[in-house]
């Protein structure tokens, strides 16, 4: 039996830590036509990312040397067959380019955090031109916009968030709760639940999601699908403090309005 292809060990990082690395391949393309036509070869350079089953997460390199676009997953077999390792090519452009678009995104949240917000938006915007799809850039930008009271530009943010499946991954948390809160807190009504829906999507068991969908409902004054997705959230963590706060107010404002008197205060949040 043939043996499986092995990852040159000058590609291997520190034992116990996910391989990282740069790999080519060639295609070959026709151009022109009749006298004009030829065959053109390309080198196409992908970022490779190891993942706990042992596949390879795959991403095409940008023209500043930048992991971008829609990842596949590639078995080490199939990695190893169809593609040439470059290590010179990693250690020597990307991972210096991805350090600097580290280093830009920590200056600009350090601007932000000390209301230098100008020189936010200039690094933040410096960190994007490079990496068009960095998350925590993205959100930086779009709670600058917000800060400054920009909501048009905060809007286009947002659309530009929700195309963006990562940003709400479980290490970006903190930034989608506090971008949907301020959105809420701008009366942005219609963008935050879109926002909050595109999180749904991908997850239907975190109470806290749940309960900012109840929020921005109650605060649009629609009472019943605030106390839907309230119950939801209450189902998951019937413990939830603040959820229990937003349970008395919406029964509360029900029954100033004379609103689904049916519906009283949940047991164990009574005031």
């Amino acid at each position: 039996m043939e043996a499986s292809p092995a990852i040159p060990k000058e590609l291997l990082g520190k034992p116990g830590e996910p391989f990282r690395g740069v790999f080519s391949t060639q295609t070959q393309s026709v151009i022109g036509f009749g006298a004009t036509k030829r065959k053109v070869k390309q080198n196409i350079f992908v970022f490779a990312e190891e993942q706990a089953d042992g596949s390879f997460k795959v991403r095409s390199l940008n023209k500043h040397f930048i992991p971008t676009g829609k990842a596949r997953t590639l078995g080490k077999d199939q990695l190893l067959s169809e593609y040439l390792p470059e290590p010179d090519l990693y250690m020597n452009k990307v991972v210096p380019m991805m350090r600097q678009v580290r280093e830009t995104v920590d200056a600009a949240d350090q601007h932000r955090s000390q209301a230098e917000l100008m020189s936010a938006e200039f690094e933040y915007k410096n960190a994007l031109r490079v990496d068009e799809e960095h998350i925590r850039a993205t959100f930086g930008l779009g709670l600058t916009y917000l800060d400054r009271g920009e909501l048009d530009n905060a809007n286009l943010v947002c659309r530009r968030i929700i195309t963006l499946e990562a940003a709400f991954g479980e290490e970006h948390k903190h930034l989608f709760n506090e971008f949907g809160i301020k959105m809420r807190k701008h009366k942005m009504y219609a963008q935050a639940l879109r926002y909050y829906f595109k999180a749904y999507r991908l997850t239907r068991q975190d109470d806290h999601l749940l309960y900012n969908i109840s929020r921005t409902y109650y605060e649009k004054g629609k009472l019943r699908l605030a106390r839907k997705f309230l119950d939801m959230a209450l189902a998951i963590n019937p413990g939830f403090e603040e959820a229990g706060g937003l349970s008395r107010a919406i029964e509360k404002k029900a029954e100033q309005e004379g609103r689904f008197p049916d519906l009283s205060v949940r047991k164990g949040f009574d005031a």
